[in-house]
């Protein structure tokens, strides 16, 4: 059903003139499309609708008359509320929380940063953990990265992006220790990504102060992430 149809049928629909299929139409319409929800017409007509019951209708009748009604103004009323609170959200946190979604850094087939390799094995199966990761699948690519294998294997870049796994999959917490024992080892390897991703941890965790001091940090070094460090200062001051 369009919406000029729904709109024609309003009337009907409150005086229970509709037939039977375009009823179920209607209805099925009125509670998917949100504009037609909130249609300023539906709303006046339903707070000026005055119900009469004639002496000895039946129940189905009376159910028909003043419950449907009653449920649809009852749920009008709950999304007119949950928009209203959605829109008196708090600007600041809003931003806040865009500022929280991050790039995935780079990853080539075969990257040997990080030192010698654990095992041709892992290796294998670390290549099928970052095609899921480059999808965002960050949930499949755990499933490998944090096996004991790997968590055992001491290599930064398994460390690495098992953290920013964890990251994509909500678990910013762990994400930010793992990070955090990155940037202690002083690994170059992926020591500048580390302090990067740790403020997009920070943020996750809604410590705005110090992902701020995080990003700081790193763009006063001399860094090839420096700039784009520099870009989360900024945004993050601008809030």
């Amino acid at each position: 059903m369009k919406c000029h149809e729904f709109q024609s049928l309003i009337d009907a629909y409150l005086r229970e003139t509709i037939d039977e299929p375009r009823r179920e139409q209607f209805e099925e319409h009125f509670f998917r499309c949100r504009k037609c929800f909130l249609g300023l017409k539906i709303n006046e007509t339903l707070q000026n609708r005055e119900v009469s019951i004639p002496v000895g209708e039946r129940p189905r009748r009376f159910t028909l008359r003043v419950l449907r009604p009653a449920m649809a103004m009852a749920a009008l009323f709950l999304l007119v509320l949950t928009s209203v609170l959605l829109l008196r959200r708090d600007p600041p946190s809003q931003r806040l929380d865009e500022l929280s979604r991050f790039d995935l850094p780079l990853y080539h087939q075969g990257e040997m940063r990080g030192g010698e390799e654990s095992g041709s094995l892992l290796e294998q199966e670390f290549s099928l953990a970052m095609r899921s990761f480059q999808e965002r699948d960050f949930r499949s690519a755990l499933e490998i990265l944090d096996r004991p294998s790997y968590t055992a294997a001491g290599s930064p870049k398994y460390d690495f992006f098992r953290a920013i796994s964890l990251l994509g999959a909500g678990e910013a917490e762990r994400a930010g220790e793992i990070l955090d024992g990155i940037i202690q080892a002083m690994d170059p390897a992926y020591f500048d990504e580390a302090i990067y991703y740790k403020g997009f941890a920070l943020l996750r965790q809604g410590k705005r102060r110090q992902a701020l001091a995080q990003f700081e940090k790193l763009a006063n070094m001399l860094s090839p992430m420096a700039g784009k460090a520099r870009v989360m200062v900024q945004k993050l001051k601008a809030l």
